[in-house]
C-alpha cells in the first residue's frame, strides 16, 4: 500500500515495525527507503521500478488517511504530475497488482465494501448467480467458479488465496488449476460489465489477498442494509427500503449447490435469518398501512426460505382476517398445520401462539 500526501505533511519517519506501509511525501523524508515520482505518463516507485497510475479517494478516505500520518490537510498543493491535478490535501492509496512480462503494473484501489453503490451483485438466495444492474448475468464456464465468486463475496475479511483454496476445495489443488478459476472469474465478470480503468473485478495483488472489488455485492448485502436502515423509518419509507431486496429473495440460500463452507460456518442460518426478519418487517408495515397484498408477497418470499415460519404465518392470517376473508384464516391454518406434520424435526404440535392467534380471528368472542 502506497499512501501519498501533499508538501503539508512536513517530515515523516516511518517507524520500524510499519516496513509493509509506504508514505510518500512532497517534502523531504529524512532517509526513505523507497520514492514515488512522476515519470512519464505514470508514477515510478523506486528502487522497485515499479510504474503505476494514480487513483484518487473520497473525502471520507482522505480524512480517515491524514488521522492516519498525523497530518493537517494542505491547501492548494500541486502534484507536480500534470495527469493529477491539484492535490488539496488529497491522499491517493494503491495496491500494486502483479507483474506482467513487461514489468508494468497497474494501481487498483483497495476493496472494502461500501454502501455508496454496486454494479455487479451476486445472488446468494436461490441459484447462485452474479448479474448486474439490469438482470444480465454472467456466464461462467466452471461451478467452481460460480462457487468461488459466492465465497469472495461473503468472505472480505478474510479473502486469501490460502483461505479460498481450503473452503473450495477438500484436498490440495494444484496451483494451475487454482490459478485458471481465479483467471475466469475475473474475466467473466469483465465481460458481464467492464470494471472501472485500470481496475479489476478480482484484484491482483502480490501478497495472499484476493480481493474483491467494492462494488461487487451481495443480495443479502443489500438486505441487511435496507432491514438495518428501514428500523424507525416510518411505514412508507421502510416499506419503498425493503420492498425491492425482500423481493429479490428467490429461494434458499445456496439453494442447488453442495458447497461444504456455507453451513460449517454458520453462514447459511443467518442468511436465513436475515430474509425472514426482512420478510417479516415488511409484512408487518404494510400491514399496518392496510397493504394486504403487500403482506402476501413479503410472506411469500420469506416462506420460500423457511416454509411454516410462525410469525410469517400469523401475519398472513392477519392479513386474510383484516380483509373479512374468514375462510382464507382456516385454509392458512390447514397449510400450516400439513407444514408442521411434515417437518422430520417438528414434534407435530402447532405453535401455541397461532393457536391462540386462530381462536382470536376465528372465535373473537370465545
Amino acid at each position: 500500500v502506497v499512501v501519498l500526501v501533499g508538501p503539508g505533511a512536513g517530515t515523516l519517519r516511518l517507524p520500524d515495525e510499519q516496513r509493509g506501509v509506504a508514505v510518500v511525501s512532497a517534502s523531504p523524508i529524512d532517509g526513505p527507503s523507497s520514492t514515488l515520482r512522476p515519470d512519464g505518463d505514470a508514477w515510478l516507485l523506486r528502487p522497485l521500478g515499479v510504474r503505476l497510475q494514480p487513483v484518487g479517494l473520497v473525502p471520507d478516505d482522505l480524512s480517515a488517511i491524514s488521522e492516519l500520518v498525523n497530518v493537517e490537510p494542505a491547501e492548494g498543493d500541486a502534484c507536480g504530475y500534470h495527469g493529477c491535478g491539484e492535490l488539496d490535501g488529497d491522499c491517493t492509496i494503491y495496491e500494486v497488482d502483479e507483474p506482467d512480462d513487461s514489468h508494468h503494473v497497474v494501481a487498483s484501489p483497495m476493496s472494502v465494501p461500501c454502501a455508496r453503490g454496486w454494479d455487479i451483485m451476486v445472488r446468494l438466495f436461490g441459484s447462485i448467480e452474479a448479474v448486474d444492474r439490469v438482470g444480465n448475468k454472467a456466464a461462467f464456464e466452471r461451478s467452481k467458479t460460480t462457487e468461488l465468486v459466492a465465497w469472495l463475496a461473503t468472505h472480505r475479511d478474510r479473502s486469501t488465496r490460502a483461505n479460498a483454496r481450503t473452503a473450495l476445495w477438500e484436498q490440495d489443488v494444484r496451483d494451475a488449476t487454482f490459478a485458471n478459476v481465479v483467471s475466469e472469474a475475473r474475466r467473466a465478470l469483465a465481460r458481464l460489465l467492464p470494471p472501472p480503468e485500470g481496475e479489476e473485478w478480482v484484484g491482483r495483488t502480490l501478497t495472499e489477498a484476493l480481493p474483491l472489488h467494492s462494488r461487487v455485492t451481495t443480495d443479502a448485502e443489500l438486505l441487511a442494509g435496507a432491514l438495518a436502515e428501514s428500523r424507525g423509518q416510518p411505514p412508507e419509507r421502510a416499506i419503498a427500503l425493503l420492498r425491492g431486496p425482500v423481493e429479490a429473495i428467490a429461494g434458499l440460500p445456496f439453494e442447488g449447490t453442495s458447497y461444504l463452507w456455507p453451513d460449517g460456518e454458520g453462514l447459511t442460518s443467518n442468511l436465513i435469518l436475515t430474509a425472514i426478519s426482512a420478510a417479516a418487517e415488511l409484512a408487518a408495515r404494510c400491514l399496518a398501512v392496510g397493504d394486504t397484498e403487500g403482506v402476501f408477497e413479503a410472506t411469500a418470499r420469506g416462506l420460500r426460505v423457511l416454509p411454516g415460519h410462525e410469525e410469517l404465518i400469523g401475519l398472513r392470517m392477519r392479513a386474510h382476517a383484516r380483509a373479512g376473508d374468514h375462510a382464507a384464516v382456516r385454509q392458512e391454518w390447514n397449510s400450516y398445520e400439513r407444514a408442521v406434520n411434515a417437518d422430520p424435526w417438528s414434534d407435530g404440535e402447532p405453535s401455541p401462539k397461532l393457536v391462540d392467534l386462530r381462536k382470536e380471528l376465528l372465535h373473537p368472542s370465545v
